[in-house]
């Protein structure tokens, strides 16, 4: 992990965000980009209207404002700064403003934050749901009632499709903390033989130190969302890894669980989410 595209509206609610970044670059080096993209100044070319002699927009102020929304979050946590820079675009497509940026600063990740409510319900639906869905770069994205503590455990989620893949990006996100890692398996057919032998097999060739596995198999009075819901509260993980694609079922049938579940999604656990090709 090398660069973070940290992504900030100046609100609030954007303030978990940095700090979870905050929190990673003192565990690991690595480069911090904070990004803010306004687009309240700029004019939309098909909004009928004529606008004549209107400067463009200066970016000198909000400049000012973000490196001050970011120092004083820095002495908040206690943190000493390392390298960061700071960016700030105008722009009318804040989506494809993000991933722009995160690609020409050849950015490993982006970290974004929810606006409150649950850790994906009240996201989908907004910029960050369309990030989620088009950005090649993975995402970290922070609940609104993320605290900041050591990233020390990881919670990986798999339907142990494509799993050698996922696991070796897994264990070279997660050796960077010296973090143990924990895969859950939910399956209603966890008892037939062939599913058995198929998990037993990934046990015995991945498990180690700091790699385990906990298969677990569903009931029809029990989703998949609410059984991981179960398992994040009661396991406590720094961090919940999820790889995502739109024609996953999977992935899909989770997202639908937390879109319609009542109260939300886990509303403390940061995710990072890879788009699986």
């Amino acid at each position: 992990m090398k660069k973070i595209l940290v992504t900030t509206d100046l609100s609030i609610n954007s303030k978990t965000a940095l700090r979870f970044a905050i929190q990673l670059a003192s565990q690991t080096p690595c480069e911090l980009f904070f990004y803010h993209v306004d687009s309240a100044y700029i004019i939309d070319p098909f909004a009928g209207a004529t606008f004549v002699d209107i400067p463009p927009a200066d970016t000198k102020i909000q400049q000012k404002e973000l490196v001050k929304f970011v120092n004083t979050l820095y002495k908040q946590t206690g943190k000493i700064p390392g390298k960061i820079n700071f960016i700030v675009e105008n722009r009318l497509d804040i989506s494809s403003a993000v991933i722009e940026s995160a690609v020409k600063v050849k950015a490993d990740y982006i970290c974004i934050g929810t606006r409150g409510g649950g850790l994906i319900n009240k996201l989908l639906g907004s910029h960050a749901s369309r990030i989620l869905s088009e950005s090649p770069v993975p995402i970290f994205v922070v609940p609104r009632h993320y605290r900041v503590k050591p990233l020390k455990s990881i919670l990986y989620p798999s339907d142990v499709e494509n799993f050698s893949h996922e696991i070796h990006l897994i264990k070279k996100f997660g050796a960077l903390f010296d973090a143990r890692i924990s895969v859950y398996h939910y399956d209603y057919f966890t008892n037939e033989q062939q599913i058995k032998n198929k998990l037993h097999a990934i046990e015995q060739k991945f498990q180690s130190d700091k790699i385990s596995f906990n298969f677990k198999k569903l009931s029809s009075d029990k989703s998949l969302f609410r059984s991981l819901q179960i398992d994040i509260i009661s396991t406590k993980p720094s961090i919940v890894v999820m790889f995502a694609k739109e024609d996953r079922t999977w992935f899909e049938q989770l997202l639908q669980s937390v879109k319609t579940a009542e109260k939300g999604f886990d509303t403390r656990t940061p995710m990072l989410v890879y788009r699986r090709e």
